[in-house]
């Protein structure tokens, strides 16, 4: 399990931007899927669970953040993927 580490002012511009309360990143940190990097980084992501039949034409958000090898957020993303 992870641990919220330090918030750089770019992920928490882009997470006031985007609507992402401390609460939702540290759901993210706690329960979301890592990558790691090679140089160490990490993406951690959290993807919308999957619709019902009547929200398959609806896009689907998805959450991540990229971390440093410390676990300090670098930056912090909601995208929005269309499914087809």
């Amino acid at each position: 399990m992870m641990k919220l580490g330090k918030i750089s002012p770019l992920a928490f511009s882009h997470m006031k931007q985007r609507g992402i309360s401390i609460a939702a990143l540290n759901d993210l940190i706690t329960h979301g899927q890592v990558e790691k990097q090679f140089d160490g980084a990490q993406v951690v992501y959290l993807d919308s669970p999957v619709p019902s039949p009547s929200w398959t034409s609806r896009p689907q958000p998805r959450l991540y953040a990229v971390m440093d090898a410390a676990g300090d957020v670098l930056t912090v993303e909601k995208r929005v993927r269309l499914r087809g």
